[in-house]
């Protein structure tokens, strides 16, 4: 998978649950480049802001979308 398909995919799953992604689509690339990066790594998509230990079930809640999301959306407008 390219780094524009999974923007097109993510897209589409997002944009009705009300995520959108950045207008600085540079910064988005980067960051969907680090999810396939860390897919790749991995195994998973683990959030490439956070440190992942490589171990699935540990790394649960920072599987992208990470269960963070929510609340750095309220908190600050956008994931962290």
């Amino acid at each position: 998978m390219t780094d524009a398909q999974l923007y097109e995919t993510l897209r589409k799953i997002q944009e009705p649950l009300g995520y959108f992604f950045n207008r600085k689509r540079d910064k988005v690339f980067d960051l969907l480049n680090a999810l396939l990066f860390n897919r790749s790594r991995y195994g998973y998509m683990c959030c490439p802001c956070r440190l992942a230990s490589g171990n699935r079930e540990w790394d649960r809640d920072i599987i992208c979308p990470c269960s963070y999301r929510e609340e750095d959306v309220r908190e600050y407008g956008r994931c962290y």
